[in-house]
Order: structure tokens, then C-alpha cells, then sequence
């Protein structure tokens, strides 16, 4: 699997899909995280790139301002560049639904470098068009209701990696990222019969089939 994860600011990876992202990179696959703010130099930058590494996961900062993420064309032209150098074969990003307007923002962005390239027939009917993973948002609210996955993945086992992994952000509020996935994961768990999972929302986006292997294997 090719896995491109596309995420607003540096520990949201980590904190949204952070355990299937582990399981993902202990199997072997290519997995990069984008990351729309900050710099590679910033300190959230250092701290992102200490903690992919971790992971097991490369990271790429596109240096866009935080708390001023917007759909615009310059953004998509530049993550367009991103579809393209990384080929990804599935790409976890944010709700569509997501309150964070950055959140929002960078899920906006993705769709429309996605029918960019359609347009371009660079992905598409002859080329491996990506499958769309939303991950989870803050307490899992959305403008319209709560967060419903469709896809779950069992992070149990690896569980103590994705915590290590979010220790790596010091500059954040960590205790209230940590007591919400706590909660969120449980819950995700409960209902996938186990004990902590990630939960997704799989979008098939302009109607391609999803074709490829299951998030988790």
C-alpha cells in the first residue's frame, strides 16, 4: 500500500490515525504524512519529524499558516504536486464535516487536487485513482451530527506506540488529546469488538470502486 495521509497541522496524524499508520508501516508499506502548516525547521516541525520517524512514516511540512488554511488555488496546484510525486493508492484525511475551519479546509483541498488530476488524466479510469479515508474529529462532532465510521481498525496491540508517538508533540495540550482518544478509541473499539480502534469514514469519491487492501491489512 502507498498511504498518504493528509492532515492540517503536525499531530493530528498521530492523534486521528496515528495506531493504523504503525500498523501500516510494521508491514512494510510507503507511507508519507503531509502536513498542509508549519515548517520542517519550526519546532512543530522538528517535533512532526521526530515523531513520523518513529512511526515509521516520512513527513512533508508545506509550510501554509496555521489557523489560516484555506481552499484557495494556489493550495491545490501546490498539493496537486504532492498526488502526484507520491502516487498514492489510498489517502486518509480530514471530515468534510470537521468544525476545525482548517480541518475543513485541507479535506477541500484534497477533493478538489483530486478532480484536478482527473481533469488532467493524470488519476483516473487508466490510472489508480485513490481510495478516500476521513478520520475523526475533535470529541467527534461535525456541523451536522456526530462522526459515524465505516471502517474501523484494531489498534490494540500497538496502542502504546501511538501514545509514545503523540508524546513526541510537547508543544501541545497533550493531556486533553490524550483523555479524548482514550475515550474516542474505546468507543470505536466497543463497537469493533475489540479494545481500542481507529474509526473511518470511507468516501468513494466521483463513483471509483474502492479496489484496494483493507485499512489495518
Amino acid at each position: 500500500m502507498r498511504l498518504m495521509t493528509v492532515m492540517a497541522h503536525p499531530d493530528d496524524a498521530e492523534i486521528w490515525c496515528g495506531g493504523t499508520l504503525i500498523t501500516h508501516a510494521e508491514k512494510g508499506d510507503d507511507i508519507c504524512i503531509y502536513t498542509l502548516s508549519y515548517s520542517e525547521n519550526s519546532k512543530r516541525g522538528v517535533e512532526a519529524t521526530k515523531s513520523a520517524q518513529h512511526m515509521g512514516c516520512k513527513v512533508d511540512l508545506l509550510g501554509m499558516e496555521d489557523a489560516n488554511i484555506r481552499d484557495t488555488k494556489e493550495a491545490v496546484q501546490q498539493f496537486s504536486q504532492c498526488v502526484e510525486s507520491f502516487q498514492p493508492d489510498t489517502i486518509i484525511t480530514h471530515w468534510f464535516d470537521d468544525m476545525h475551519p482548517d480541518h475543513e479546509a485541507t479535506f477541500r483541498i484534497v477533493q478538489r487536487s483530486l478532480l484536478h488530476l482527473v481533469a488532467k488524466n493524470k488519476i483516473g479510469e487508466h490510472q489508480i485513482f485513490p481510495r478516500i479515508f476521513c478520520c475523526d474529529s475533535l470529541s467527534s462532532n461535525g456541523y451536522h451530527g456526530p462522526f459515524m465510521p465505516n471502517r474501523f481498525v484494531d489498534v490494540s496491540d500497538i496502542w502504546p506506540k501511538k501514545i509514545s508517538a503523540i508524546m513526541f508533540h510537547k508543544s501541545q495540550p497533550l493531556s486533553f488529546y490524550l483523555e479524548m482518544i482514550e475515550t474516542q478509541c474505546s468507543t470505536h473499539g466497543k463497537k469493533s469488538a475489540t479494545t481500542y480502534a481507529e474509526g473511518f469514514l470511507y468516501l468513494p469519491i466521483f463513483g471509483f470502486p474502492d479496489n484496494g487492501e483493507p485499512l489495518g491489512g
